[in-house]
Formats: structure tokens, C-alpha cells, sequence
């Protein structure tokens, strides 16, 4: 499956709560559905709106003195998208709970991600509710420039798939303090990841 995305993302901070819309528009190529493990017996290719996600976040715990955040979120994933275009999208809807935290030590930043879906069954094939996890530093070189590493994984959805399992490199520059730019490679250890990706972020902050 080879798939591109260029996603639209608006974020909204207030005081300790934060609210966040992925809107993405995806290119996707393959056999493989979005389901997991059903197949399409013909290679094809599938283009437009895929599904609308929102995540609400709320800062449970803030200890200025350490730098230490913790953040309780909630975030659905809508059926937004064509439900015929299963190479984009399962057409059913995904609810999860997860616990964000970040810890600096001057220069470096450990943050981590622990969490639960619930995933919603396409027709004919029965999810399992996976828990997910995330563990990562950055690191800053200067006031504009900061590397980062992270890996992602999170169980199998069926019984006969493979958990994702990937590792990410990032950069990232400001240029002042309303925009910066972020790049990124990914190298995906699992049939349920990527076997490569990259992507580039501009953000835009006002």
C-alpha cells in the first residue's frame, strides 16, 4: 500500500484545555483495505477527504517548578470519508482515551503516550480494541532548531495481523515565533507499518 496524505490541522489552546481537528486529504494506492486485513482482489487507486478526527486534551497536572505536563485527552475518529474508498477509510467511527506527559531536563525533552481504542467493525470484520503507546525525546540544538526521535506502537486490530511497530526522526526550525517548519523520516518494523515515509510540517501559529 502506498498512500500520501496532506493533512489540515487547526489547534486551539485555553488555558489548560486544548482542542485539535485533523482534516486529511489522502492518495491511496494498493490492495490492502484501511480495515486491516481484508483484501481487495485488484490494485487500485483511491483520492479524496478521508476521516475527520477531533481530540480534546485538558492539562491534569502542570508543576512549573520541573517542567513536568500531564494531559487526559479524548479523541474520536469520524466515518467522514467515502465508505466505498476502503483503501482510505473502515467507514466506521474510533474512540480513545489516552494519557499524554512530557518531562524537560534542560536541553532534552522525554515525552510519552499511553492510550485505548475502541474501534468501530466494518461489515464482515470483527476489531480488536487496541492499546497504544508512544515514547520519545527532542533535543534542542539552538532557540530555532531542535532534533527528535520517537517510536510508536500500538497491539494488532485482528487476530491474524501485526501490531505497528515504527520508528520516527525529526527537525524542526522556527523561523520566530509564529511559524515553524518540521521534517520527518519513518521507518516502520511491522506489516502494519509503513516500510518507509517522510513528510514535511509548516505550522503557522496565531
Amino acid at each position: 500500500l502506498a498512500r500520501w496524505t496532506m493533512p489540515l490541522i487547526v489547534k486551539h489552546q485555553a488555558g489548560a484545555l486544548g482542542l485539535k481537528l485533523n482534516i486529511p486529504y489522502i492518495r491511496a494506492t494498493g490492495t490492502a483495505a484501511a480495515g486491516g486485513d481484508r483484501f481487495s482482489p485488484t490494485r487500485q487507486t483511491q483520492e479524496g477527504w478521508g476521516d475527520v478526527t477531533a481530540t480534546v486534551a485538558y492539562d491534569i497536572y502542570h508543576d512549573t517548578a520541573s517542567g513536568t505536563i500531564i494531559d487526559l485527552a479524548a479523541k474520536a475518529k469520524f466515518a467522514t470519508a467515502d465508505k466505498a474508498k476502503d483503501l482510505i477509510t473502515t467507514g466506521k467511527n474510533d474512540y480513545s482515551l489516552l494519557i499524554d506527559g512530557l518531562r524537560p531536563f534542560g536541553a532534552t525533552t522525554v515525552f510519552a503516550t499511553l492510550g485505548w481504542t475502541k474501534k468501530g467493525d466494518p461489515d464482515g470484520v470483527a476489531f480488536r480494541n487496541p492499546l497504544f503507546s508512544t515514547l520519545g525525546l527532542s533535543h534542542k540544538l539552538s532557540d530555532q532548531l531542535t532534533l527528535g526521535a520517537v517510536y510508536d506502537y500500538r497491539q494488532k486490530v485482528t487476530a491474524h495481523g501485526d501490531p505497528v511497530s515504527e520508528a520516527t526522526l525529526f527537525v524542526e526550525r522556527k523561523f520566530d515565533s509564529q511559524y515553524k517548519l518540521q521534517g520527518y523520516l519513518v521507518r516502520g518494523f511491522s506489516d502494519a507499518s509503513p516500510d518507509i515515509g517522510a513528510g514535511i510540517t509548516v505550522s503557522a501559529r496565531f
